[in-house]
């Protein structure tokens, strides 16, 4: 039920439990979710339920009282959840959804103690002198400014494209490309064509039978034989170019630049026939998707599927699974945007060296993802194309490649990442950190100890 709460509603939850457990009590109450929420000091719930007028030794004392009479004796360290308590948290779910809110809040848990007027927490509520009509009102008006109708824009979307990213030059001097190009271009002659497009690439790609992905692809029905016959079809290129004809046809161009983008996602400095392959896919358009698409019998998600193909579940790279996370905190904030702050929380998910770092500096996920929360809000984002990186996250994606590659690195991982997010000051996840009291200097010398690496290489 949890996982649309954000951070701090499950802190109200975690707390009642805790509240709980202080009391000695079988069973979390409804009565403790109402302690959890005036106890809250920080939180503007707690003045907005009257609790500036709740002297909380009476509270105690009253909730003691209540759960006394109903409560038998605890069989077991973990504590439960009573119904009633369930039924607060199930009624500001129903809250949520009336108001069109995706995520729920703390506000949304005090007005299911006022609409739960058979709950303990209300009658203890109603022993208080407050003005019930205007604290709903006020809760509600809350409730209502976080409403879907509030579309969000993520500032790391709205800055100037870096040229870095898309960056050819970077791409053709990979060795493994250039033999695969070479290889391509050889095939252009015996067809009469002097632009290179995707078919070509894909053929020699299906030529060498030593890749990885040549395999893979050949369980999904996509053999050299198999693309070969199907490219016979294609009377002309007109799925290839567009207005133009340039040294690449427009298709294999934007499918190239979608491989750079893939290799640094999956946590490469190596741009592999694997990322060709998945630039196509990604790009959506030329001959060769055409005939992959039809192979492939139009399998869903192909893309995803040969992800998990060349990826097995036992060998994740580090960068591939704090990405995921990344996604799926995005997803969990309701938004399309996938920013720095996000990769930031991916990197807290699981322990790596950056992790390491950030730990000794006393931060951690809970209290990340609390800062991103006040940075990014409750609005729903529209995006029709499904995730997107935030140009700081490509550019993040460009630092932490670059750094790798500097350092003689095969793999992009966690410490070069975070020295990423330090490369841009302004970017959100260095004020999610900032926030939370550490600084640029201070990131940089632990990714240097943890490393082993004297202070004198501070540039990383």
């Amino acid at each position: 039920m949890l996982e649309k709460f954000t951070q701090k509603a499950i802190d109200i939850v975690q707390n009642a439990q805790i509240q709980a457990g202080n009391l000695g009590s079988d069973k979390v109450y409804s009565e403790h979710i109402l302690l959890a929420l005036a106890l809250n000091n920080k939180g503007v719930e707690a003045k907005l339920i009257g609790a500036e007028k709740i002297e909380k030794s009476i509270l105690v004392e009253l909730t003691n009282q209540k759960i006394l009479s109903k409560q038998k004796p605890r069989k077991r360290e973990y504590i439960s959840f009573s119904a009633s308590a369930k039924s607060i948290l199930e009624k500001s779910v129903e809250i949520a959804k009336e108001y069109n809110n995706v995520l729920i809040m703390p506000a949304h848990i005090a007005l299911a103690i006022f609409f739960s007027k058979n709950s303990g927490a209300y009658e203890i509520l109603r022993e208080f002198d407050i003005d019930e009509e205007k604290i709903v009102s006020n809760l509600c008006r809350l409730i209502e400014k976080n409403s879907a109708k509030t579309y969000y824009k993520h500032p790391e979307r709205q800055e100037t494209q870096s040229q870095a990213l898309n960056n050819i030059d970077s791409l053709l001097d990979e060795y493994s490309v250039s033999n695969l190009l070479k290889t391509a271009q050889s095939k252009l002659s015996t067809m009469g064509y002097e632009i290179l497009g995707t078919e070509q690439i894909v053929e020699s790609i299906l030529d060498n039978s030593d890749n990885s992905i040549t395999k893979i692809l050949e369980s999904y029905g996509i053999s050299k034989e198999a693309f070969d016959g199907e490219l016979k079809n294609f009377s002309d290129r007109n799925e290839e170019y567009g207005e133009r004809k340039i040294i690449f046809t427009p298709n294999a161009f934007r499918a190239m630049l979608l491989s750079l983008d893939t290799a640094r996602e999956m946590g490469s400095v190596e741009i592999r026939p694997e990322h060709i392959v998945l630039g196509i896919l990604r790009s959506k358009t030329g001959i060769a998707y055409k005939i992959f698409d039809k192979l492939s019998s139009h399998t869903l998600n192909f893309e995803e599927a040969l992800i998990k193909d060349i990826n097995s579940s036992s060998n994740v790279p580090e960068t591939l699974a704090i990405l995921r996370f990344a996604k799926t905190e995005t997803a969990n904030f309701n938004k399309k945007t996938v920013g720095t702050e996000m990769i930031l929380l991916g990197i807290l998910n699981q322990p790596n060296i950056a992790y390491d770092v950030l730990k000794k500096l006393g931060i951690g996920l809970k209290d990340a993802r609390r800062e991103v929360e006040s940075l990014v809000g409750y609005g729903v984002e529209e995006n029709s194309n499904g995730f997107e990186y935030s140009l700081r996250a490509k550019k993040m994606l460009d630092i932490a490649y670059c750094a790798a590659k500097k350092h003689g690195k095969t793999k992009i991982v966690s410490e070069h990442l975070l020295y990423a997010i330090t490369k841009q000051p302004d970017c959100l996840a260095m004020k999610v950190l900032e926030n939370l009291g550490t600084d640029v200097l201070e990131i940089k010398q632990g990714i240097l100890q943890e490393l082993n690496f004297g202070i004198k290489n501070i540039e990383f």
